[in-house]
């Protein structure tokens, strides 16, 4: 099948999005339940499991922003799935798309339910905020995406020579 050709059905997008989703709350659950304070090394130093609760977003912007994050995650959701339905159901963004919403939907319940987002991915050997699944998610479909668009930005190659047409043949000169 061409990839120009190649899309993904409204039920592979939902089971997409569902295994994020589900994949994530495991993963928090599991954290919260095996997680102390203190972080758990699993590469040494240079990759840790510490459990956070982030009150606000990535970075610490706004600490105190839950009610902001709530509403941008729904406000992205919904624009995800127009954007899933208005791009004919491409593969990859159609994938890009549903990544991003299960990672949505999984830091979304955490702060409707719990009222901050459950992170415990330490990267310590540069200096990068503890995450989750949902994020992870989120991340790999803004990565599909721009990959996408900057393949689909390229100009298209040009096409083969005809099969009877010598490719580098010099025209006749008529002396």
């Amino acid at each position: 099948m061409n990839q120009k050709n190649a899309t993904l059905r409204p039920a592979l997008f939902a089971v997409i999005t569902g295994m994020v989703f589900v994949c994530d709350q495991m993963s928090k659950y599991w954290a919260q339940q095996h997680l102390s304070i203190a972080s758990v090394p699993i590469f040494g130093h240079a990759f840790m499991l510490t459990l956070t609760h982030n009150h606000g977003g990535a970075w610490g912007v706004m600490p105190r922003g839950n009610l902001f994050f709530i509403l941008f995650a729904i406000l992205a959701g919904c624009a995800l799935i127009a954007a899933y339905l208005r791009t004919g159901r491409e593969l990859t963004p159609g994938a890009a798309f549903a990544l991003a919403l299960g990672g949505a939907l999984g830091n979304l319940l955490d702060r409707v339910r719990l009222g901050y987002v459950v992170d415990f991915f330490d990267i310590r050997i540069i200096h990068w905020p503890i995450f989750n699944v949902a994020d992870t998610a989120i991340t790999l479909g803004i990565a599909l995406l721009f990959a996408h668009f900057m393949r689909s930005s390229q100009p298209a190659e040009e096409t083969a020579p005809a099969k009877n047409s010598a490719p580098d043949a010099a025209p006749a000169s008529h002396e």
